[in-house]
């Protein structure tokens, strides 16, 4: 375990502690984005990030923050629950709980922050999907097309056309520790941008095919279940040819269901195609 100072240089190696435990010494770094980025890169596949600071209720006028800070010390740095939450996942945490407990007056509380590094199997690490894995993201996209049983489509897209249709917040790899080399990725698609749609997304995971059958694909999707649901998600959909039958199990070792078959929806390489329409519902979000 490590407690974090003022500084964001986290004097220890990559993935060697469990645990990353303050009180309310993030709220002192100038930088609380790369006090948690470094949180991240210490802890191992599956740490857990504890931490007690401060929040505030939207954003205190100077008056108010001069107030609170004469109870409780600086809250400079303070965010809101909403902005916090989504600190953590760009970091990468995934299960976060953010318990708010003493309440200091002027919209300043007291509060518990918790959250995990998604659990990856030896030698990998489930991290945000960054720009500079896209010629690796879709060499990968493209192989899982080439074996004809992934999608309807036939050629990978660019990477601007992949990530515009992507959400930014919903992207996922699984690399390597040692290389960096990136062996798999998951990421999510708006279903709707009607409100009512708000939690309802449409996901594709694709492994490279010579590192399936490793947990991979469970590790990736387990990650973006759990990220999707501190995002409010409460429905994830897919479609899967009835072929794949790799993918399906999967999908319902997780939770997944199908829900319906669309026959003969589309033809591909000649061939016409049935789709098995596949959702799964949280029981987190959304209930």
């Amino acid at each position: 375990m490590k407690d974090l100072g003022g500084g964001v240089d986290v004097p220890l190696p990559d993935r060697s502690v469990d645990a990353v435990i303050s009180d309310r010494v993030i709220n002192l770094s100038e930088d609380r984005a790369a006090a948690l980025a470094e949180a991240f890169r210490v802890l191992r596949p599956g740490g857990r990030l504890g931490v007690g600071d401060v929040v505030v209720d939207g954003e205190p006028d100077p008056e108010r923050r001069r107030a609170a800070e004469q109870r409780v010390g600086r809250v400079a740095g303070a965010l809101p629950v909403a902005a916090y939450r989504a600190l953590l996942a760009a970091a990468g945490f995934v299960g976060v709980r953010i318990v708010p407990t003493a309440d200091h007056g002027d919209g300043v509380r007291s509060a518990i922050v918790q959250a995990v590094k998604p659990a990856a199997g030896e030698g990998l690490e489930i991290r945000p999907m960054r720009a500079s894995d896209a010629s690796q993201v879709l060499a990968i996209y493209q192989a899982g097309l080439d074996t004809g049983q992934a999608s309807f489509e036939t050629i990978a897209p660019s990477w601007e056309a992949f990530t515009a249709a992507r959400l930014p917040h919903l992207r996922y790899v699984a690399a390597d520790t040692g290389t960096g080399q990136v062996a798999g990725w998951v990421a999510a698609s708006q279903v709707s941008a009607r409100p009512v749609y708000a939690g309802v997304v449409e996901h594709s995971i694709y492994v490279h095919p010579g590192c399936q059958a490793h947990g991979i694909g469970r590790a990736l999707l387990s990650a973006f279940i759990a990220a999707g649901e501190d995002a409010g998600v409460w429905t994830i959909q897919s479609g899967v040819f009835p072929e794949n039958a790799a993918s399906l199990a999967l999908h319902q070792a997780l939770g997944f269901r199908v829900v319906g078959t669309r026959e003969r929806l589309g033809r591909h390489h000649g061939v016409w195609r049935d789709v098995l329409l596949i959702e799964r519902r949280s029981d987190v979000t959304g209930a």
